[in-house]
């Protein structure tokens, strides 16, 4: 997938008008699959699906991660359950452990891991890796990292994420726009939530799907800067500065928005998502990426001797929206873990 046809597909390029009929063609597909798909059976476990309808990237991990964080506050334990795309792993289960290689699990899973210190099991079956930890571990609840689409599955509650700028694109499915389902899917979810400012006056028949000030907007922000070889904490370099930056996620351009957004002066060059770095990939002597680029280029920093950078993220998810999650899971979670934080104002 190339930034060419990102752009297309959020800037409504007219010439993707010529693929609708292959659009029509993976639509029929789609409900064809759904309709021949056994229903699936009860989870073993509480289930919660964070996931997106498009492709290029809304900001799943740091969700993931602070939801992990605000359980954790409320005496919950969890597991993550991850695709592992990008990993080799295959339909697993595997339970993702710190000797992990990211060509092994993927980038994500291994990020997961380190970020949260939960169990993360992946595999292309996540069903299996659900069965997993029901069996293995002592989780109250396991979220799912992605699976909207996975139809084997049903999670007991769904979140979907939109980009908050760039929404649902011109409202295609593939390959004519970013859909990896009908826009209404929208209004089958228990809640959208969109990553950085919601922009409001043109989400191209959004409004009529599902109500936008129903929507949950959360704002990402960049937090800590590290060395990548060490994870040492460093200074962020003077507002103003000028800073080469990579990224090989779903949507570079956010990363160095973000940067931009600090005072900086961006230097950037995005990749595919997933990408794997090669040395003459990366600026030397100094660079900042993401963390889930320093996943991958950790040992390539520490064998290169680099002085290579990464910025991690900060996200407080609100109590009424994690309240009203456990809520809905109040008839299969132990009741005394699905009681709501009282208002703190009364």
């Amino acid at each position: 997938m190339t930034q060419r046809i990102l752009n297309a597909w959020y800037n409504s390029a007219w010439w993707l008008v010529l693929l609708r009929p292959i659009e029509w063609l993976f639509r029929g597909l789609r409900c064809w699959h759904l309709k021949v798909q056994s229903q699936p059976s009860s989870n073993p476990l509480p289930l919660v699906v964070v996931g997106n309808i498009t492709l290029g990237g809304t900001g799943k991990t740091p969700v993931v991660v602070a939801l992990v964080a605000a359980l954790k506050t409320r005496g919950i334990r969890c597991g993550i359950i991850s695709r592992g795309y990008g990993g080799g792993v295959g339909k697993g289960p595997h339970l993702v452990t710190m000797t992990d290689s990211p060509q092994l699990v993927g980038d994500e899973p291994l990020l997961l891991s380190q970020l949260t210190g939960v169990p993360v099991v992946v595999g292309w079956s996540r069903t299996a890796g659900l069965n997993w930890l029901a069996k293995n571990t002592d989780c109250d609840l396991v979220i799912s990292d992605d699976g909207l689409q996975h139809s084997a599955l049903k999670g007991d509650v769904e979140w979907c994420l939109l980009d908050g700028v760039r929404g649902i694109g011109n409202g295609y499915c593939l390959p004519a726009g970013p859909l990896r389902e009908p826009p209404k899917r929208l209004a089958e979810v228990d809640q959208v939530l969109s990553t950085g400012a919601l922009y409001r006056t043109a989400q191209l028949g959004l409004e009529t799907i599902v109500p936008l000030d129903t929507i949950y907007p959360l704002v990402p922000a960049l937090d800590l800067l590290k060395r990548v070889d060490n994870d040492q904490v460093v200074p962020w370099p003077a507002s103003g500065s000028t800073i080469k930056a990579i990224a090989a996620i779903g949507h570079p351009q956010r990363f160095f928005a973000d940067l931009t957004e600090r005072g900086y002066q961006v230097d950037g060059k995005g990749f595919a998502d997933h990408y794997q770095y090669q040395k003459n990939d990366v600026p030397t002597p100094d660079v900042v990426m993401t963390a889930k680029d320093a996943i991958k280029c950790k040992t390539m920093a520490q064998d290169l001797s680099q002085n290579w950078l990464y910025a991690t993220q900060s996200l407080v998810l609100p109590d009424d929206l994690v309240d009203s999650m456990l809520l809905k899971l109040k008839n299969k979670l132990n009741p005394t873990l699905a009681t709501p934080i009282k208002d703190s104002h009364g």
